[in-house]
């Protein structure tokens, strides 16, 4: 059945923007994945506050002044029906009430995976497994130890982190401490991915585990969404996808695909700068390290 989506929107065309100090006013509105494949696409009559959608840009910028200073927001332009053009940020930004400076756009218009909007990752204060016990994910750096559940202790390559409100599509899911056999509270992102390797998911994946995004398993008790102030997350890059243990529970490691699909340019960007290398080995860290249950699929698992 169709899946509604809220998120927040700029509406304006990166690629026929307006002139230059144009005020732009932050607005949510609604979008429905009208086949609940998981995409945002212009194939099965996807929408946007009622309208069908008729392009998807992904990778998009655009460079506003908002909360008194200049930013370069990453993310995907909905052109629709009958409608103006609406932008939206795949990057993690949070918008505000901003003044346009600049953009740029894509020349290809394709889809977008529903998960693109929201950050997968960890929070501040989550214990993960190394050789050497528990350690908080701050205190990681590039070059431990992690260890992993098919390759056993790998060091990190990247460590990376970025703080944001704690509210809409940024507000973190708390899973109570056993509520998945986790030994402590655990704090995620909402599309960060944990890993259901029970009876379920070989009775309705026919595979003997699969990774499943945190807001899917939410039942409104002991995992929920927790808005708030703050929240900082961490991602976990290894040279391939990887699964972990947080808080005694394997999840999974940073996976570039997602920013691949998201458009997050500068995090692809980073990834390419640093590690150059990581290209030979493409047909590993662009491949998730289990089958990834889309919403419609998750919802069995309740």
């Amino acid at each position: 059945m169709p899946t509604t989506y809220n998120d927040q929107f700029f509406v304006m065309d990166p690629g026929n923007p307006p002139a230059g100090g144009t005020a732009l006013t932050k607005q949510n509105f609604d979008f429905i994945d009208q086949n609940d494949d998981g995409i945002i696409d212009t194939s099965n009559g996807d929408t946007f506050n009622g309208l069908t959608i008729t392009r998807v840009w992904v990778g998009d910028t655009i460079t506003v002044t908002m909360g008194g200073v200049n930013v370069t927001i990453t993310g995907v332009t909905f052109y629709v029906s009958g409608g103006p053009a609406v932008f939206t940020p795949t990057d993690g930004t949070v918008l505000e009430d901003a003044t346009f400076i600049s953009s740029t756009f894509v020349n290809s218009s394709t889809q977008i995976p529903v998960g693109s909007f929201g950050p997968p990752c960890f929070t501040r204060g989550t214990l993960i497994a190394t050789p050497d016990g528990d350690r908080l994910i701050e205190d990681l750096k590039p070059g431990d130890l992690v260890l992993t559940l098919d390759n056993g202790p790998q060091p990190l390559l990247l460590v990376s982190c970025k703080t944001f409100p704690a509210t809409g599509r940024n507000a973190p899911v708390h899973i109570a401490k056993g509520a998945l056999g986790n030994n402590a509270d655990l704090l995620v992102s909402q599309q960060h991915r944990i890993l259901i390797g029970d009876w379920r998911a070989e009775l309705f994946f026919g595979v003997e585990q699969v990774l499943v995004a945190a807001k899917h398993m939410c039942n409104d008790d002991t995992i929920r969404i927790c808005p708030g102030e703050d929240v900082e997350y961490f991602h976990l890059l290894f040279d391939q996808h990887q699964i972990v243990w947080a808080a005694g529970i394997p999840s999974e490691s940073y996976f570039p695909g997602y920013a691949a699909n998201q458009a997050d340019q500068d995090t692809r960007a980073e990834i390419d700068r640093l590690f150059p290398d990581l290209a030979e080995k493409a047909s590993d860290i662009w491949v998730t390290a289990r089958p990834v249950a889309r919403q419609f699929e998750a919802a069995l698992l309740n």
